[in-house]
């Protein structure tokens, strides 16, 4: 097998080549891959392009019918394309379908790529002075084929055999015997290297032929429904299960994206575009790709807009101070905020030492008072970081034109820090923000008040239903708008300064997952304009937050959840994992992602017990307050 060979198998492999007079290659799946999930979701496309949404199934009908015939009549095996074309034409004279067949053609002919890998064996064989060839069960005939491979590289295959040329296939293990016979060569000199077991090894060997099994998994779950899903991890030999996680459920949500953000960026005569850090990361990377001049990656954060836009200590600016959570010390919160300690009367607000927690609403609203009572001292920190913030700003070009601003959303609180920091400096600024979708909550109600915004996926008013199924798990989501490099903490001299947190490879990952992805399907949805609708999308979020798999929910779950806002030194929080202890330590620990820790194998049944009742209990609650 090519999976995973090492070097003995490498070997073994080169040498089964240089036996070999002829060596012959697989076609699509071997030398070739389509972008598609499906060889067949090329009718599905084309069904958007012609304007017959039922158009795969009857070209697959029409097929399956006239090779019945021809089978029948033992005239061939199956049909070719000008034989289901002429069929089709027979009974539907609806539609131009000489232009439909060229456009078939085309469609396949733009959708397939090299696989990289197998290229090298091909290129091992050229070397060693091999007659290479290619040998494929398929309706399209030797010289549509050979358009294909030659556009993906294989410039020197000397002959390509279709089973619509020869009449012979390889599920009957008719078309073996007439290769060789044509090749003028015994089968035991022919080497060929094809994907499928049974056709391309085991009925190849029953035919006298040497055959290598070409076994690449591509991790395929056919739950996604993307109908580009698996193109980034069949551009790669090795992809992780985070390069796959990014490709397979956010690379259609980021196509549409791309088109979205630049469409509003026309609409709106924006001079560029301001991706916010860190949801922008992911999104900044492809507009790089794309070679656009015009798109800025803004690093920003809610930490570093938030003091730079208080100029007072009023009932808004304390409510939107720390802490927002329970069991952080009066220390962890003063750090973070980059209030100087020692300047602070702290025994004025009831705390007895730095080392207090923070355990009750009590306490919270202590700390607040703590910010009124050295107001003096807590405003000028403000200042300092509001100056810096100005300087950052100014040098990287954002003051001065207008934007067009593009966060992940769900509250809005980008724009609302952002708004505040801009009067607080003074500064007029039309800001027209683009959200992948914003809940409707009391927060973003009164953060985006008379704000202007639009969202893509879900807004208010807007696929409202859904995005309740995707709150209740916000953080998967959230997975695809991260980037690798720690959260802004603030601004020093015209400069970020991060948090201190260890760069997170898995988000490197993730993004580089989206990329291949974006990079094979792109250049095709564009040319076809095809139409990827949101509820796909949808589906593919969804899919991931109700039903995980043991994997996902493993790997997914074992992330940290880290936020600079709500950090505690003694407690760690993960996206699906807990146990006892922590439940003892803090019995009020947010829950972030319930599915996944119930699908978890090494979860204790006493803990989901815990997380169900938990989850009731709170939606009894919900009610309750209603």
């Amino acid at each position: 097998m090519l999976e995973r060979i090492d070097k003995m198998e490498e070997k073994k492999l080169e040498q089964a080549i240089d036996a070999a007079k002829v060596v012959s290659f697989d076609v699509f799946d071997t030398l070739l891959f389509r972008i598609t999930a499906r060889p067949e979701a090329i009718f599905s496309l084309m069904g958007q392009k012609i304007g017959r949404e039922d158009f795969e199934q009857f070209r697959r009908q029409k097929q399956k019918e006239i090779s019945e015939i021809l089978v029948k009549k033992k005239e061939a095996p199956h049909a070719d394309l000008d034989q289901i074309y002429a069929y089709i034409a027979k009974t539907d004279r609806t539609q131009d379908w000489e232009q439909i067949k060229e456009l078939e053609l085309q469609m396949e002919l733009d959708a397939v790529f090299q696989n990289t890998e197998i290229y090298q064996w091909y290129r091992y064989a050229i070397s060693q002075g091999k007659r290479v060839i290619a040998t494929s069960d398929m309706y399209l005939n030797g010289c549509q084929i050979r358009k294909m491979i030659e556009k993906c590289g294989y410039a020197e295959i000397a002959e390509v055999y279709s089973s619509t040329d020869l009449r012979c296939t390889k599920y009957e293990k008719t078309i073996f015997n007439a290769v060789a016979e044509k090749e003028g060569v015994q089968g035991k000199e022919i080497l060929h290297i094809g994907d499928n077991l049974k056709a391309d090894v085991e009925n190849a060997r029953q035919s006298g032929w040497n055959a290598v099994w070409y076994d690449r998994n591509f991790h395929l779950d056919k739950r996604n429904p993307g109908i580009f899903c698996g193109a980034g991890s069949k551009s790669r030999k090795e992809s992780s299960f985070w390069n796959r996680l990014g490709g397979d459920i956010a690379g259609e949500l980021y196509i549409n994206l791309y088109r979205w953000v630049s469409g509003l960026q026309k609409k709106n005569e924006c001079e560029q575009i301001c991706l916010l850090a860190r949801d922008g990361y992911n999104l900044w990377k492809l507009f790089q790709n794309m070679g656009r001049k015009d798109v800025i990656y803004l690093e920003m954060s809610r930490r570093s807009l938030l003091l730079a836009g208080i100029t007072r200590l009023d009932q808004e600016s304390l409510e939107l101070l720390p802490p927002y959570a329970l069991g952080q010390t009066l220390e962890e919160i003063l750090d973070y905020l980059r209030l100087e300690k020692e300047k602070l009367d702290y025994q004025k607000a009831g705390f007895q030492s730095l080392q207090d927690i923070i355990r009750t609403k009590e306490d919270q609203k202590r700390v607040k008072q703590l910010f009124q009572i050295n107001a003096e001292e807590f405003l000028a920190t403000c200042e300092k970081e509001r100056e810096a913030a100005k300087a950052y700003f100014s040098n990287l070009g954002v003051l001065g034109r207008r934007n067009l601003y593009f966060d992940c959303g769900w509250n809005g609180s980008s724009q609302y820090l952002l708004g505040r920091f801009y009067r607080a400096i003074g500064y007029q600024d039309e800001s027209q923000f683009a959200y992948v979708g914003i809940l409707d909550t009391e927060k973003s109600r009164r953060q985006l008040r008379g704000a202007k915004y639009e969202t893509y996926l879900f807004g208010p008013g807007k696929h409202v239903k859904t995005a309740m199924r995707l709150a209740k798990a916000i953080v998967i989501p959230e997975l695809f708008f991260g980037a690798p490099h720690p959260s802004i903490w603030y601004y020093e001299s015209g400069q970020v300064v991060y948090e201190q947190e260890q760069r997170r490879e898995y988000k490197e990952q993730i993004a580089e997952g989206i990329a291949e992805y974006f990079k094979r399907a792109y250049p095709f949805v564009k040319k076809y304009s095809i139409a990827i609708g949101k509820q796909e999308i949808f589906a593919s979020l969804l899919r991931l937050i109700e039903s995980p798999t043991a994997e996902e929910a493993m790997e997914i779950g074992d992330v940290e959840n880290v936020d600079g806002f709500v950090r505690q030194k003694t407690l760690k929080k993960y996206l699906a994992k807990l146990d006892m202890e922590t439940i003892k330590r803090n019995p009020h620990i947010e829950i972030y992602w319930e599915k996944g820790i119930l699908m978890r194998p090494d979860i204790s049944v006493a803990v989901k017990a815990f997380v169900v009742i938990k989850d009731f209990l709170a939606k009894v609650m919900r009610k309750v307050r209603r």
